[in-house]
């Protein structure tokens, strides 16, 4: 395995490349953050539409002051100057002292009208022309009433005046129209410009969003990436999480430290693995070498009987080394996936050779091994398939009671070939009958003559691989004979030419 690279300098360098971004501290944060973002359009959108609703609103409202007021003020000074072209012929005709005073008070409104009008300030009327207007009308009340030709003057002269103030009417609703164009100009550009802003906004929330889903997944990738990698036993790679919040920085700091520990841990079961089986091979050597030599007739003639024992003593010795390989190399075992190589055989005659191979244990304890004897072909891995017959053979020679029964039985429908293993023994307990295929786990219902030869946790695990490996799987059952089966279920391999 690779050296591991310990969490604080990956810590380190995840944070280098971070830089010195403004980040939120929480999801919370960025959430909110993203929020105020994708707002941030709309929240201008929203106020310039307020800005040109007011617009309107005080256009619309001095429109309608200023086109009421210089309509009344239009007809008001129309009116004056009638009574007072009345009133300076009726002073022509009788020479009434009260004639002529009404006549200076209809002046004295009239000019108070034109005030009235300049106070608008209305861009059609200019001040000045109101201004003239005022001094002509006050020049006309001080003419009026000198003499006959004067006053004759001064009725020919409100023929002027009404001309004035007839046009200061025209300029009057000149106003008014002009103003009336000016708000329409300003209603059409705030729906274009809400129009725009509609169509912009689209594409910019859409924009921000994307970009926000991308910043916010980008580190859930990563971090389901490490997992799955972590899972795969993929162990000497950092797990680096580039995130916009501190949290999933974290999060990936606790990932960091998980796949340090556990390729630590990893390293620790390898060395601890290749020191016991070194520590295994030279006793299992020894074994082998005395079985040999009792075997050759080296330490003596043999009788048949210990003669059989013998070479059973020595096969085994050779299988235990091999089992021990198997030990070593099981964490890389498990890892690989490796095309299975299947062939045609039979399984019934797999059976009989592994029965042979527990045939010691199984006479010092005196068991009754219930096998199949018809035929039975099947397509499959056959170093796999001998795996799971030796483990589930030995786990239940292991587990029978003494002077007891192991049962193996085969089954065939149009799916799959079954496989069952069972024995009179104590059964595995309810609870365990998942944990059992894990690595490494060991029931509860160990009876007490098996005690001693307590297993390595890891043949059931195997077993279930094996199944797996072959698209099946491995369970344990129950049945009114024996407490538990272990059953293994095998599909039907079709080999293609």
């Amino acid at each position: 395995m690779s050296s591991v690279i310990a969490p604080s300098s990956a810590d380190a360098r995840r944070r280098g490349s971070a830089g010195l971004w403004i980040r939120p501290r929480s999801i919370t944060g960025l959430v909110i953050a993203g929020f105020v973002l994708v707002s941030a359009p709309l929240i201008v959108a929203i106020a310039a539409s307020v800005f040109y609703v007011d617009s309107l609103h005080t256009q619309s409202e001095r429109l309608v002051m200023q086109g009421v007021a210089v309509t009344r003020d239009s007809k008001r000074l129309t009116s004056l100057l009638v009574g007072m072209e009345r009133s300076a012929r009726q002073y022509r005709v009788l020479g009434s002292s009260d004639v002529l005073a009404r006549f200076h008070d209809q002046a004295a409104r009239y000019r108070e009208q034109l005030d009235a009008l300049a106070g608008l300030d209305l861009a059609t009327l200019k001040p000045s022309r109101l201004h003239a207007l005022d001094q002509r009308v006050g020049h006309l009340s001080d003419q009026i009433g000198r003499s006959e030709t004067a006053t004759d003057d001064v009725i020919a002269a409100l023929g002027d005046v009404r001309h004035a103030t007839e046009r200061i009417g025209d300029r009057g609703t000149a106003f008014v129209r002009d103003e009336l164009d000016l708000l329409q100009a300003t209603a059409a550009s705030a729906r274009r410009f809400l129009m725009a802003c509609v169509f912009a906004l689209i594409p910019v929330v859409i924009v921000l969003g994307l970009a926000l889903t991308y910043v916010i997944t980008r580190p859930l990738r990563q971090i389901l990436d490490a997992i799955n990698r972590l899972g795969a036993g993929e162990l000497s790679d950092p797990v680096r999480v580039v995130a916009p919040v501190a949290e999933l920085d974290q999060l990936g700091d606790r990932l960091d430290w998980m796949r340090w520990r556990l390729a630590a841990q990893e390293q620790e079961k390898q060395q601890f693995l290749r020191h016991m089986s070194h520590e295994l091979k030279t006793p299992l050597a020894s074994i082998r070498e005395g079985a040999d030599l009792l075997t050759d007739g080296s330490m003596g003639t043999l009788t048949n009987a210990q003669h059989e024992v013998a070479g059973i003593i020595g096969r085994n010795s050779v299988e235990l080394v091999g089992l021990i390989e198997n030990l070593l190399n099981f964490a890389a075992w498990r890892e690989q996936n490796a095309r299975l190589e299947v062939s045609r055989f039979d399984l019934t005659a797999l059976i009989e050779r592994l029965v042979a191979r527990h045939q010691l244990t199984i006479r010092a304890r005196e068991l009754r091994v219930d096998r199949p004897a018809a035929p039975a072909e099947i397509t499959a891995d056959l170093d796999r398939m001998q795996l799971i017959v030796d483990n589930l053979l030995a786990n239940a020679v292991k587990y029978a009671a003494p002077h007891g029964l192991v049962h193996v039985a085969i089954e065939h429908d149009a799916e799959a070939t079954h496989l069952y293993v069972g024995d009179d023994g104590p059964g595995v307990a309810p609870a365990d009958r998942e944990r059992i295929f894990d690595a490494f786990a060991c029931g509860q219902n160990t009876p007490p003559e098996a005690r001693g030869v307590s297993g390595t946790g890891i043949g059931l695990s195997v077993v279930r691989d094996c199944a797996r490996a072959h698209g099946g799987d491995a369970r344990v059952i129950s049945s009114q004979s024996f407490a538990s089966i272990f059953h293994v279920r095998i599909p039907h391999y079709h080999v293609t030419h």
